[in-house]
């Protein structure tokens, strides 16, 4: 089932700085650093998500091609792929998948309304062999009411989370666990390409400040390929 619930005020994640945006306005929120951004997108653009430099992908003049070698198991493996949705079957909950990036200021965009996912795409495809495929999305909305993400507070070891992939492919992941940390403590970690596979829900939590409008948390969930 794909939906959300209501009521609510507006979150960002992965930010110190939190504000209420207009319906349908990315929102900047949190800011990756900038080597490590450098790293994950360098990694996004080699592993075929975007051209070589000279267009064709292959090798130039005068440079000698690899012979090829029996596949292994790891070539046979099926690739990763972009999700286009999320499931949380234990929920009821569920919403489309959207690719998103980082703005001019190094800062992770989420995409508006709430009932929309973003996927950090210079970070790991859905299903891939390495890296964390990371998605991050709004608790709530003034606007809107409550997210999709608003039910990650609640997810509990074991659960399975579902991604669809571009290619039709229905991806599954356990929750192996659920941390609660303050915004400057989010783990950088999270956007490094290469590691073991897993998968990462991001969103707001900890006490709401009415003054400042900022939550003092992020909720992250971590799974691994089921």
């Amino acid at each position: 089932m794909w939906g959300t619930a209501s009521g609510g005020v507006a979150c960002l994640v992965l930010g110190v700085l939190l504000a209420v945006g207009p319906p349908g306005r990315g929102t900047d929120a949190g800011v990756v650093p900038a080597a490590v951004r450098a790293s994950a997108e360098a990694s996004a653009s080699g592993d075929g998500r975007t051209p070589s430099a000279d267009g064709a992908g292959g090798a130039g003049p005068g440079v000698a091609r690899a012979v090829p070698t029996a596949p292994t198991a790891a070539d046979v493996a099926p690739p990763g792929t972009v999700p286009v949705a999320i499931e949380l079957p234990g929920h009821g909950a569920g919403a489309p998948v959207i690719p998103t990036a980082t703005g001019p200021d190094g800062a992770v965009t989420v995409p508006d309304p709430p009932s929309t996912v973003g996927w950090w795409s210079p970070g790991a495809l859905a299903g891939a062999a390495s890296g964390t495929t990371v998605l991050v999305g709004h608790v709530d909305s003034a606007a809107s009411g409550l997210g999709v993400f608003a039910v990650l507070r609640d997810v509990a070891v074991g659960e399975l989370v579902l991604l669809r992939g571009a290619d039709g492919r229905l991806i599954a992941y356990r929750v192996t666990g659920r941390r609660q940390v303050g915004k400057a403590a989010l783990p950088a970690d999270l956007f490094a390409p290469g590691g073991p596979s897993r998968l990462a829900l991001v969103t707001c939590g900890g006490r709401f400040d009415r003054a400042t409008r900022h939550y003092t948390d992020n909720v992250v969930v971590y799974a691994v390929p089921a």
